[in-house]
């Protein structure tokens, strides 16, 4: 305890004699920053924050049935908020934002500059309430605004377009299904032309969905009775065959609406983005206030270095 006594006091007397030094580097520190302050150029924040849409509501499937539309979930998941964020910060999305912003031609960069600064300027981030919020900074605030526009747009784009994809290989297999059951049809046609001719069934009805096959004014022999009970169960199966194909018709008709339809969106904004007014630079105090903090406590362990390796020298 003696020695940390002594250390201490020791460290307060090599400050206390050097304060020149530190008061020196600590205002040249405080002249830096003011001098940054002054010639710096005001930034300026466009942002919007955004509730994803569950994917719930693009499958058709999933939300509507014969009787009624309804929503099983109005907001995304954990997992598709981390895909959308995932998204949003794609490469290809600050590629976009470079190009509709033409921002190489505006700020004199090179594509590698231009990509990096774009890159560091686009903000992602996950709220508390699970939303996202964007924001894109440049010293130009309808630049800064054209770009979170561009991004947003780009982003959102590719998020449907998952979905675009899946519901066009869902349609492919709705085809194949399609295809599979009308020649299943075809074949059963065939069975019960030949049932009917071979049996002399011309007079049987053909059986709606589980009613009566047999016309109750003709009287079958128990040879046409064999028949007609093949021809029941045929017709049996093609009435569910036709309900399936009525089934896939509409659904694949649903999902190419989907995949027709331009204006269906993933991305609900919070308001904005806005044309930023004000500048988003740190305030000046504050960056003037740690400048002077940074430059003081620099300084003094500069001081307590260099005591330190003048006794090692001794």
């Amino acid at each position: 305890m003696e020695n940390f006594s002594f250390d201490l006091f020791d460290i307060l007397k090599v400050l206390k004699k050097k304060r020149k030094t530190i008061i020196l580097f600590t205002a040249l520190g405080i002249i830096a920053s003011i001098v940054f302050v002054l010639i710096r150029n005001n930034e300026y924040t466009s942002e919007t924050k955004i509730i994803l849409k569950s994917s719930m509501y693009f499958d058709r499937n999933q939300i509507q049935d014969e009787n009624s539309y309804y929503a099983k979930e109005v907001f995304a998941r954990e997992s598709e908020i981390d895909k959308a964020l995932t998204v949003l910060g794609n490469s290809d999305v600050i590629s976009y934002i470079v190009e509709e912003t033409n921002y190489q031609k505006i700020k004199g960069l090179s594509e590698s500059q231009s990509f990096r600064r774009v890159k560091n300027n686009l903000k992602i981030k996950r709220t508390d309430n699970s939303d996202i919020e964007v924001k894109f900074t440049d010293e130009d605030p309808e630049l800064a605004l054209k770009g979170i526009r561009a991004g947003l747009y780009k982003a959102e784009m590719m998020y449907i377009n998952f979905f675009e994809d899946f519901f066009k290989d869902a349609s492919v297999q709705i085809d194949f299904k399609l295809k599979s059951n009308s020649d299943s049809l075809t074949i059963i046609n065939e069975e019960i032309t030949k049932l009917r001719k071979d049996y002399n069934l011309y007079n049987v009805l053909t059986p709606t969905r589980g009613n009566t096959v047999v016309n109750n004014n003709i009287k079958l022999s128990a040879q046409n009775s064999e028949g007609a009970e093949q021809l029941k169960t045929l017709v049996t199966i093609k009435d569910r065959l036709d309900q399936e194909q009525a089934t896939l018709t509409g659904l694949k008709s649903q999902y190419n609406n989907f995949s027709s339809n331009d204006k269906i969106h993933a991305f609900y904004k919070v308001g904005g983005p806005y044309l930023p007014s004000n500048p988003s630079n740190l305030n000046a105090l504050i960056i003037i206030g740690g400048a002077a903090v940074a430059s003081f406590f620099f300084s003094c362990f500069w001081v307590i270095i260099g005591r330190a390796w003048k006794k090692l020298d001794d």
